[in-house]
C-alpha cells in the first residue's frame, strides 16, 4: 500500500491503475476512490478549484515560504539540532513568535521528541529539523517512527546548488536515498516557488493512513533565495475515509468466530491508531473472546481487563487448545522475534487483518487475509456476529467461553503475582516490584513511556480509562524514551509523564539536556541491572559456548558501575539511587513531588539481573594501560 500510494502521489501510476491494484487486495471500490481523492489533492491552487478561493500568494525568502507553509498546517513546535546548514531556517522562525523551538544535543532525540509530541497530542504532526551531518545519528529513531507509523516530518539542508555534486565531506552520499527505506515519502527541493507545494504534500503523506515519517531535503541557497509561492489551506489536502473491509469476507470471519471453541484476538498498534480500543473491548466481551497483546507501541486492549491474556507468547499456557487466532492491526507473531514470539498455536485457523498488505500472511499462511482499517474491521465484525446469531445464541457462546477463559487468565495472573511477592523484599529490586510501586504511585491518567524493557508493562494498568502506554518501541532502536517523554509532556502538560529506560538504553542516548533546558517535569526511572539483560537472557537460552563456560562476552555493564544521578546532576537535574526495597515507594514519591514543582527528576533504581547467567559478573578483563611498554 505504501508503494502504491507513493506511485500515485508522484504521478507514476494512474487513478485507474491505483484503484485496480488496491481493490485486488480486498479494499472496497469506495475506499479506494476515497484514497485517490486524498492523494490527488496536492495540485497547486490554480488546479484545486475551491482551494483557489482560499489560497494566498507569499513572497519572500525560501525560509519564509517554508515557515508560512508550516503555520498554515498549524505546525508550531519545532524540534531541531544545532546547526550544520540549517541556521537560515531560523531567520524566518525568529520573526514569527508562533513558533516554539526545542533544541536537542543529539539528532536522534530531535526525532524522539517530535514523535512523542505526535503520539501524545492525538495525531498532530511532529516536526524535526536535522543538520545533514546528524542524519545518520537520527536514523535509529527515524526507523522507530517508521515502525510505529508516526507522522513526523524531517527536514534537512545540504550544499548550495553552486557546489552540488562535488561529493565533499558531508555530501559523500545522497541523503534522501540513504534514508528512503526509513521514510514513507521523500523529496529533494530545488525550486523556491515549489516549497509550499512539497511541504504540504509531505505533511499530507505523513498523516495519510497508516502514517509515517516523510523527508524534505533543501539546498542551503533556497533559504536565502527570493521567490513567490502559493499557500493553500492544509485542510484542503487531508486524506479522509478509512478502508472498509469487504462485507462477504467479514461474514466469513464472523462465521469462524461463532464456531470456534477457543478463539483469541491479537491486536496491534493499528487498533489504537484508529481509535478502536473500546470497539475491540465490545467485540471481545460480546463472545468472551480473550485478547493477547501483539507487537505494538500501545496497549491496544485494557491491560487489566478480565479477558486480557497479556503479551502474546508461544510460552503462554493459555495458547494450548486455541483453535482460532484473529491478528488485527499488527504483524503476525513470529519465531524470529523475541517479544511477540511465534509461531501461532498449531492447528489453529488464522485470520490476519491490516492496512499494510506487505505485512499480511508474511510469517505463515492464513485462512483469511484482509486489507482494512482496524477500527472498520472490528466494528464490521461485531455487526456481522450480531446479524448471523440470535441474542440467545450469542449469550450461550459468551457464557460457555467466559468462565473457563477468565478462570485460566486469573490463575496465570495469580501465579505471576505470587512469584513477584516471594521476591518482594529482594535486593537488587525486581522489575515486578518497581513496576507495581510505580503503577500504584502514579495518577490514573499518567503517560508511561517505556524503552525496551522485559517484565515491566504487564504490571501497569493501561487502557482508555487508565494510564496511557507508549512503548516499548517495536522499532527497538535504543535511546528513545527520554526524548519521547519530553514531546509527550509538551503535548499533555497537565498529565504525569514518566520515562522508563534500561541502563544500557540510557547510555545509548538520552535527552537530559533538553529536559533540563525546557523545565520538562518528567520522572526518569532507570531499571539499572548493569547489563544488556534481555540480550544475554534470551541468547543463552539457546546454549552455546558462552552459556556453557559461563563467560559473558558482551552484555555485562557493571564495570564501571555508573552512577546516573551524577550525570543528572551535571544537567542540573535532581536524582537519587534507590537500592533498598523498603525505601522504594518513598523515593518514587520524592521524585513525583519534584516533578509536581516543575522540574525533572531521575531515579537510578538498582534492579535484578534475571535469566540464564543473570548472577554472573565475568567479562573480558582487558586493560589497554597494561599493553604499554612506556608509561605515556
Amino acid at each position: 500500500m505504501r508503494r502504491l500510494y507513493k506511485l500515485l502521489v508522484d504521478n507514476q501510476i494512474s487513478r485507474r491503475e491505483f484503484v485496480r491494484e488496491v481493490t485486488a487486495l480486498g479494499v472496497t471500490v469506495a475506499s479506494a476512490n476515497a484514497l485517490v481523492a486524498g492523494a490527488l489533492s496536492d495540485a497547486t491552487a490554480a488546479e484545486t478549484g475551491d482551494s483557489a478561493d482560499q489560497a494566498r500568494e507569499v513572497s519572500g525568502l525560501g525560509s519564509d515560504l517554508l515557515a508560512e507553509s508550516l503555520l498554515e498546517a498549524d505546525v508550531n513546535y519545532i524540534f531541531h539540532g544545532c546547526g550544520g546548514g540549517i541556521n537560515r531556517f531560523f531567520d524566518a522562525f525568529v520573526t514569527r513568535p508562533a513558533f516554539k523551538n526545542f533544541l536537542a544535543t543529539t539528532e536522534g532525540q530531535c526525532i524522539a521528541m517530535a514523535e512523542g509530541y505526535h503520539i501524545a497530542s492525538g495525531g498532530e504532526l511532529g516536526m524535526a529539523i536535522i543538520p545533514r551531518p546528524g542524519l545518520m545519528n537520527a536514523a535509529g529513531n527515524i526507523l522507530n517512527a517508521m515502525a510505529h507509523r508516526s507522522s513526523v516530518l524531517v527536514l534537512t539542508a545540504r550544499e548550495t546548488n553552486e557546489f552540488s555534486e562535488r561529493r565533499g565531506n558531508n555530501e559523500l552520499v545522497e541523503w534522501e536515498d540513504v534514508l528512503n527505506p526509513f521514510m514513507k515519502w521523500s523529496y529533494k527541493m530545488q525550486q523556491v516557488e515549489r516549497i509550499p507545494e512539497f511541504t504540504r504534500r509531505a505533511i499530507k503523506v505523513a498523516h495519510a493512513p497508516l502514517g509515517g515519517p516523510t523527508f524534505l531535503g533543501f539546498t542551503e541557497n533556497l533559504f536565502i533565495t527570493e521567490g513567490t509561492g502559493t499557500i493553500v489551506p492544509q485542510s484542503q489536502h487531508h486524506v479522509q475515509g478509512d478502508i472498509e473491509p469487504d462485507e462477504d469476507v467479514i461474514a466469513e470471519v464472523a462465521k469462524l468466530l461463532l464456531n470456534a471453541e477457543k478463539p483469541i484476538i491479537v491486536p496491534g498498534l493499528e487498533v489504537s491508531k484508529s481509535n478502536a480500543v473500546e470497539d475491540l473491548v465490545e467485540l471481545s466481551e460480546l463472545l468472551a473472546v480473550p485478547v493477547s497483546q501483539g507487537l505494538s507501541l500501545f496497549a491496544d486492549f485494557p491491560s487489566m481487563h478480565p479477558l486480557s491474556i497479556g503479551g502474546f507468547s508461544r510460552y503462554n499456557g493459555y495458547m494450548r487448545g486455541v483453535d482460532l487466532v484473529i491478528v488485527i492491526g499488527t504483524q503476525m507473531p513470529d519465531p524470529g522475534h523475541y517479544i511477540t514470539t511465534g509461531p501461532l498455536p498449531k492447528g489453529a485457523k488464522v485470520v490476519h487483518i491490516s492496512m499494510d498488505p506487505d505485512m499480511l500472511a508474511m510469517a505463515e499462511p492464513t485462512n483469511i487475509s484482509l486489507v482494512s482499517d482496524a477500527g472498520e474491521a472490528i466494528r464490521s465484525l461485531t455487526s456481522a456476529v450480531k446479524e448471523q446469531a440470535s441474542k440467545r445464541k450469542i449469550r450461550s457462546i459468551r457464557d460457555a467461553h467466559y468462565e473457563p477463559a477468565v478462570k485460566q487468565i486469573q490463575a496465570n495472573r495469580d501465579r505471576l503475582l505470587g512469584r513477584a511477592k516471594r521476591k518482594w523484599d529482594q535486593a537488587p529490586i525486581t522489575n515486578a516490584r518497581l513496576s507495581i510501586e510505580l503503577n500504584d504511585a502514579l495518577e490514573k491518567d499518567a503517560i508511561v513511556v517505556s524503552e525496551s524493557l522485559f517484565g515491566v508493562a504487564e504490571w501497569f494498568d493501561f487502557g482508555p480509562d487508565a494510564k496511557m502506554q507508549i512503548g516499548p518501541q517495536p522499532g527497538e532502536a535504543l535511546g528513545w524514551a527520554t526524548g519521547v517523554a519530553l514531546g509527550a509532556k509538551l503535548a499533555q502538560p497537565d498529565k504525569q509523564v514518566i520515562a522508563l529506560s534500561g541502563d544500557g538504553a540510557f547510555m545509548f542516548s538520552n535527552n537530559l539536556w533538553a529536559l533540563s533546558r525546557y523545565d520538562a517535569p518528567v520522572l526518569i526511572v532507570i531499571y539499572n541491572n548493569q547489563a544488556y539483560n534481555m540480550n544475554r537472557a534470551f541468547g543463552w537460552i539457546r546454549g552455546g559456548a558462552q552459556a556453557e563456560q559461563k563467560k559473558d562476552m558482551l552484555t555485562y555493564l557493571g564495570d564501571p558501575n555508573v552512577d546516573f544521578t551524577l550525570l543528572a546532576k551535571a544537567h542540573d537535574i535532581e536524582g537519587e539511587i534507590a537500592s533498598d526495597p523498603a525505601d522504594l515507594r518513598a523515593a518514587i514519591e520524592r521524585g513525583l513531588a519534584v516533578t509536581a514543582s516543575g522540574r525533572p527528576y531521575l531515579l537510578d533504581v538498582r534492579t535484578e539481573r534475571w535469566g540464564a547467567g543473570g548472577d554472573l559478573e565475568w567479562h573480558p578483563g582487558i586493560s589497554i594501560a597494561e599493553l604499554r611498554n612506556r608509561k605515556v
